[in-house]
């Protein structure tokens, strides 16, 4: 009995803190513009297609039915945690200067990393469920298919999205199309996963197989974006979209998901049952200091003379 009324304590604690955080998110968004306001809620709606699509679709896993508010199999607070990952690396990634034919790249790295930190422990917090990936196939019982797919996941409203911001410069009134993106992004998802879906059973057809072809999918994505961050085809900082408060809390919400997921590692014994998960956890949790500073450093050094804390323009002196 008290095993379940602290699981379901789990489950109201993430449910809350999502939405609390997605509520700052939005304010924070409207005082930039009704655009990024769209952006944040058609990110959540993209979540919810994506969880409920994929559970139609794919039948590979299920969530808990401990979750208390949910669109039919997907939990709320699943996809405002979604727009809560994409908005904030759109947000993060402006700051950093990115061109915009490798921001998606870079966005959907700061997606990953997240993943990588927090998945293996969801499933052993009963969060959600794998179906036929024993714990000890895949990457500790999460199969590679899913980081392949968070990859492009994020790419693909990452892309439309930012199709989209380009139009609406020229059209403001366009700017409703927005709530459209996930469907186009959804579909863009599907397409990427076929090639995986098809190769996958040829060169690892176990259970949660195929993480020689995520970890080479990724080292491409790593390379690109290492040079669209640090190499000479680099844009500016998009200052006149993106606040400096708001960049804070971006890089707090990822905080705040690393903590919440490291705290049940720990609470659950995994630091002698699972010591991997608990370096891969720390480890990706001590990669945010040192982007917090470059982004910040990138962003405020171009920024700061001109605009205020919400991105307006403020006279100079």
């Amino acid at each position: 009995m008290l095993l379940y009324v602290r699981m379901n304590l789990t489950y109201v604690v993430i449910e809350l803190g999502a939405l609390t955080l997605f509520i700052v998110a939005g304010w924070l968004a409207l005082q930039r513009g009704r655009l990024p306001f769209l952006e944040l809620v058609s990110a959540a709606a993209f979540g919810l297609l994506l969880e409920e699509g994929d559970q139609l679709i794919f039948q590979t896993y299920h969530y808990s039915s401990n979750f208390i508010l949910a669109v039919d199999r997907a939990p709320v607070a699943i996809g405002l945690t979604w727009a809560l990952i994409i908005a904030g690396a759109m947000r993060i990634t402006d700051a950093l200067g990115v061109r915009r034919r490798y921001a998606p790249i870079i966005d959907s790295l700061l997606a990953i990393m997240l993943d990588l930190a927090f998945d293996a422990v969801a499933i052993r917090m009963g969060l959600w469920t794998w179906r036929d990936v024993p714990l000890a196939d895949g990457w500790f019982g999460v199969p590679a298919g899913n980081f392949y797919s968070w990859l492009f996941v994020t790419v693909g409203f990452s892309l439309v999205t930012r199709y989209l911001r380009d139009v609406c410069a020229r059209r403001p009134n366009l700017d409703w199309l927005q709530l459209l993106v996930p469907i186009p992004a959804f579909v863009l998802l599907i397409a990427s996963i076929v090639p995986f879906a098809i190769v996958k059973p040829l060169v690892d057809p176990s259970p949660g197989g195929g993480l020689v072809m995520f970890a080479l999918t990724l080292a491409a994505f790593v390379i690109v974006g290492a040079w669209a961050v640090f190499g000479p085809d680099r844009g500016r900082p998009d200052g006149a979209a993106l606040a400096i408060v708001d960049l804070r809390f971006a890089f707090a919400t990822r905080i705040a998901i690393h903590l919440v997921f490291l705290v049940a590692l720990v609470s659950l014994g995994l630091v002698t049952k699972a010591p991997m998960l608990f370096v891969a956890a720390l480890f990706f949790l001590a990669l945010e200091a040192p982007l917090a500073w470059l982004t910040e450093r990138r962003h405020t050094g171009r920024e700061a003379t001109r605009r205020n804390d919400f991105g307006r323009v403020v006279p100079e002196a």
